[in-house]
């Protein structure tokens, strides 16, 4: 091989060198490049994560708050229902003492010379207070053999309710010579007549019920508060009849109307 050949070759073998460390040169740059914009994006994401998170403290803060309120909202409505049932029941005794009162004045203006029966006195005083703590359910179902317990512990529960109970049937018996049923009054007694007045405060919702709707729980009144609410109960229809777009109801020894 001559010099010139050598020569030659050893030209296009720094040319071929010369290209190839363009090339890798070349290359180190374009990785560089994707380095820079991979790291660009790594940053950005990592602010786009950091926003996220701020954003998300943010509504749980939010969330946060709302519950707070609608638990205020529950409390204070919770605390109207126990001031409505105070109300209710101050009323209530209000009206048996004022009632006891006038009993005991009539029998304090009685003439000195005719006698006090002084126990007939004390079976009404323990009779009004016997029917402060205890109510009449109409409409139950009667059967031979029942368990009138369980039976009151179940229309209870369809009011949310399970306080404890005495129960019975009031009247004679209601099966008849022909073995037909007819369904006497039970009177239910409760531990005081707060339960009582929550009992009859919530009695509305058995209308809704299939098995109960035709239920009707009553307190328990005397004879002469009987004769006083039947006649409320006819006032109470006949309002009914004749404005028809106004409710009314019983409150207070009295019936109110007001607009639907």
């Amino acid at each position: 091989m001559t010099k010139d050949v050598m020569a030659t070759l050893l030209c296009d073998a720094l040319r071929i060198v010369s290209s190839q460390m363009e090339n890798v040169k070349a290359l180190e740059e374009e990785i560089e490049l994707v380095a820079d914009q991979t790291a660009d994006q790594s940053l950005q994401l990592c602010d786009r994560i950091e926003e996220l998170k701020a954003k998300s403290a943010i509504e749980v803060v939010d969330l946060q708050r709302e519950v707070l309120d609608l638990q205020r909202e529950l409390l204070a409505a919770k605390n109207q229902q126990l001031d409505d049932l105070r109300a209710t029941v101050v009323e209530s005794v209000g009206k048996t003492v004022k009632e006891e009162i006038k009993s005991y004045s009539s029998v304090v203006r009685q003439p000195c010379n005719a006698p006090v029966n002084l126990k007939s006195v004390v079976k009404k005083v323990v009779e009004e207070k016997d029917r402060s703590t205890s109510l009449m359910v109409f409409g139950l179902e009667e059967e031979q053999d029942e368990n009138l317990s369980k039976k009151v512990g179940e229309l209870l529960l369809e009011l949310n309710l399970k306080p404890q109970v005495e129960v019975c049937r009031v009247g004679s018996s209601g099966i008849s010579g022909g073995d037909e049923v007819k369904n006497r009054p039970v009177k239910v007694s409760v531990g005081s007549s707060a339960t009582v007045m929550e009992i009859l405060n919530r009695a509305k919702l058995l209308k809704d019920t299939v098995r109960y709707r035709k239920v009707f729980l009553s307190p328990d009144l005397s004879r002469e508060q009987r004769a006083e609410r039947k006649k409320l109960v006819l006032e109470l229809k006949k309002r009914t009849t004749s404005e028809p777009s106004k409710r009314h109801f019983i409150r207070g020894g009295c019936v109110v109307s007001v607009d639907k």
